[in-house]
């Protein structure tokens, strides 16, 4: 439909065919106008129209749309080639005419066109740019929509040639769009090179700076680094081009400040267009292109830029490879934390600040997973990455405890932590054995508080007073161990380990536990049954006699202070809080802890040197009803042949056998983490499943005469020692970490 009457036009055949008119009156029509050809309205403008005078092909009239020739009815096959490399208007048939005014009118996406009616239509748009717009007729408006149309136009065909005259004209618009300026002075180009030099307008800009001896901005020389064809480029520079640019800009200004003063060397650059349009071969080259030097024709200034380049590649290597391996992982945490903390996304930034300042109104105690969640984790947090992310939050003032960078395993997404304000600094906090005493104290501590299910707010403050009794550790691993105090009562770690590092303790130091972990149950005014069982073990733990604790529950019960043999009692800060006063009208009644030693002794041989790791955790026989034996002495009976399966080093049949097979060694089953067979075959055993059950287990301990807790504590210890991290989680059912199991297994 034609528009109005002052942006359309009606161009109508000559009569008789075609005449060519005595001069010429082709113009070029601009985007948005509206114009009837025949009887095809075409409004997308870009194209010359008119009367042509000369009509071949070397002659600049050639790609203008001169009404005056006929245009069939039906268009000709618009994948079929145009027969000649030389077009023009009048070249074409009314047929191929007809096919192109269609695309003309129709949204000028390639479809099946064949290329020859794209290159005709490429031919207006370089007559305008190289003529009309080296002439200065071009508007800042124009400009801008050829341009917008140009870059439309590469994606059209990926065929090299189409390429070629499209990024080169793209190159030449800029030039004459910079002709009253320096070219080094507008944006750079982006992109990876596709020719086989470097495009003209980065020639140009390179040969300004020279000329004018100006500092070569560090877009533009990175604009030369991806678009050389000569540079050799690390797999970085194309799988993550914005982290490589932000590292190449900087390490560029770090070394070269302003930028590089380049030398304007002898040989001369020729910036004559190599236009698809055969009539502007011989087009002038424009005055301010004559006379600049072309530093792609000597190796002083690339060679620099490659060793910068090269630099700014390795530093994203460990980045690049994490991609290679996780594409999906873009954005997340575990890609950030292999970037340099200067090249990490704003938002990561935003997420530390908006932390650091929730935490410096109060100690905050949440899980693993909530923390990494915020940050946008991908759930692949290793040991590494967990190093480097404490300590960047440690950089903005956040404290992280338990601190994988103190020897602590790296958290699992369940795991509780506890987040605190600190100075700002990247150092992790120096620790000695005395605080490593005291981590083991508050752990234990913990652990009973929690004994009989939540710790109470004065069991708590007795934990807290008595940090602040220790005058040998600085305020810096007080606040720590409150924090850490903090996460174990919202969540106990694990114990396996614990009693190795109890072992080489003295005797004092170890009666100096008890008697605070004692006052630290009767806290609240009552000492419940899970509290007593708890401390009997950790008694036994600490080779206390465990008939030691009923006489400290008395004296605590009554008031009366206990200070330990050779132990003098802490002096007091003037800062610290005021000790919890021991509840004079609590007592522990004697028959009840009769009826607490009756009961625990049924278990003590079981529990002897274990400490469970489980606040409710405790050993019991395993009673079979009658009603029940059956079926149960089958599955005990698989479990025996999974268990001598597991002596053997292999996969257990999967038929049940008759009998309890009894477990077995084999001199081709090797001990296991420095176990001894019987472990090592227990171990064997638990990575064959993903979880058990405690009652399966305590079956396959008993065939392999082992203490359940025991043995599980025995496999913990030698996989901390191996991974720092344990094999088992939980208490019934017991899950298996899988992590280690293939580690394992490997």
């Amino acid at each position: 439909m034609a528009g109005s009457a002052a942006d359309a036009y009606r161009i109508s055949p000559a009569p008789g065919g075609a005449r060519p008119a005595a001069r010429s009156s082709a113009r070029f029509v601009a985007p948005g106008e509206s114009i009837d050809i025949h009887d095809l309205t075409v409004s997308g403008g870009f194209f010359y129209t008119g009367d042509a005078q000369r009509l071949h092909a070397d002659s600049i009239e050639a790609c203008v749309i001169d009404a005056r020739f006929d245009v069939a009815r039906d268009g000709a096959d618009p994948a079929a080639g145009l027969g000649s490399v030389a077009l023009s208007y009048s070249g074409l048939t009314p047929e191929q005419r007809r096919t192109y005014l269609e695309w003309l009118a129709s949204d000028r996406k390639k479809s099946d066109i064949n290329t020859g009616y794209l290159f005709f239509y490429l031919y207006g748009l370089e007559r305008r740019v190289l003529l009309d717009g080296a002439a200065g007729k071009l508007s800042g408006d124009e400009f801008d929509a050829i341009a917008r149309e140009l870059r439309r136009l590469l994606n059209l065909d990926a065929n090299y040639g189409w390429q070629k005259h499209v990024r080169a004209l793209i190159d030449a618009l800029a030039l004459v769009a910079s002709r009253h300026t320096r070219m080094y002075l507008q944006p750079a180009p982006d992109g990876l090179a596709t020719g086989y030099q470097v495009p003209l307008n980065v020639r140009v800009a390179f040969g300004q700076a020279a000329l004018d001896q100006h500092p070569l901005p560090a877009d533009w020389a990175l604009a030369w680094v991806k678009l050389d064809p000569m540079m050799v480029r690390r797999t970085a520079v194309a799988r993550c081009p914005e982290e490589f640019d932000r590292v190449f800009m900087r390490q560029y200004r770090d070394r070269f400040g302003a930028g590089m003063l380049l030398p304007a060397n002898r040989t001369k650059l020729d910036a004559s267009p190599q236009p698809a349009f055969r009539a502007l071969k011989n087009v002038p080259v424009p005055g301010f292109l004559v006379g600049l030097p072309d530093i792609a024709a000597v190796n002083g200034t690339r060679n620099k830029l490659q060793l910068l380049m090269h630099e700014s590649a390795v530093a994203l290597d460990a980045y690049s490879r994490y991609l290679g391996r996780y594409p999906e992982a873009q954005g997340t945490l575990e890609a950030t934390l292999t970037l340099p903390p200067a090249l990490w996304p704003q938002a990561t930034h935003d997420a530390i600040d908006a932390l650091a300042a929730e935490v410096a109104r109060e100690t905050a105690v949440s899980t693993f997973g909530a923390v990494l969640a915020r940050f946008k984790s991908g759930g692949k947090m290793t040991r590494d990455k967990a190093v480097v992310f404490t300590t960047a939050l440690a950089e903005a003032g956040i404290a992280v405890e338990p601190d994988v960078r103190l020897g602590a395993r790296t958290p699992k997404p369940t795991d509780a932590i506890a987040l605190f304000a600190v100075a700002p600094s990247a150092n992790p906090l120096p620790v000695d054995d005395a605080y490593d005493v005291a981590t083991i104290i508050v752990d234990l501590a913990a652990t009973v508080a929690r004994a009989d299910g939540d710790a109470t707010q004065r069991e708590t403050a007795v934990i807290e007073w008595q940090i602040d009794q220790w005058p040998h550790l600085s305020d810096a691993q007080r606040a720590r161990l409150k924090a850490r105090n903090l996460a174990q009562l919202a969540q106990p770690t694990a114990s396996a380990g614990l009693k190795k590092k109890l072992e080489p303790l003295a005797h004092d130091v170890k009666a100096t536990i008890a008697s605070f972990l004692v006052h630290t149950a009767n806290a609240d005014g009552v000492v419940s049954r899970e509290e007593v069982r708890l401390l009997e073990k950790v008694y036994r733990m600490l080779g206390i006699d465990p008939q030691r604790l009923y006489t400290d529950l008395h004296q605590h019960a009554s008031g009366a202070a206990i200070t330990p043999a050779g132990v003098k009692p802490a002096k007091k800060h003037a800062h610290s809080p005021r000790p919890v006063a021991v509840k004079h009208e609590f007592v522990l009644d004697a028959t009840r802890i009769a009826a607490l030693k009756e009961e625990t002794a049924r278990v003590s041989s079981m529990l002897a040197d274990v400490f469970v790791d489980e606040a409710h955790g405790t050993v019991t026989a395993v009673h079979i009803p009658e009603t029940e034996q059956p079926a149960a002495v089958e599955e005990q009976d698989m479990l025996a042949a999974q268990i001598a399966a597991a002596a053997h080093d292999k996969v257990p049949a999967p038929e049940p056998q008759a009998e309890p097979t009894p477990p077995q060694t084999s001199a081709a089953a090797e001990p296991l983490l420095g176990l001894d067979d019987a472990h090592s075959s227990f171990l064997r055993l638990l990575v064959t499943r993903e979880s058990w059950t405690r009652a399966e287990l305590a079956d396959a301990a008993s065939h392999l005469e082992l203490m359940l807790d025991g043995a599980i504590e025995q496999v913990n210890e030698a996989s901390l020692d191996r991974w720092d991290e344990p094999l088992t989680d939980g208490d019934d059912p017991v899950e298996i970490n899988q992590e280690v199991a293939q580690r394992l297994a490997a």
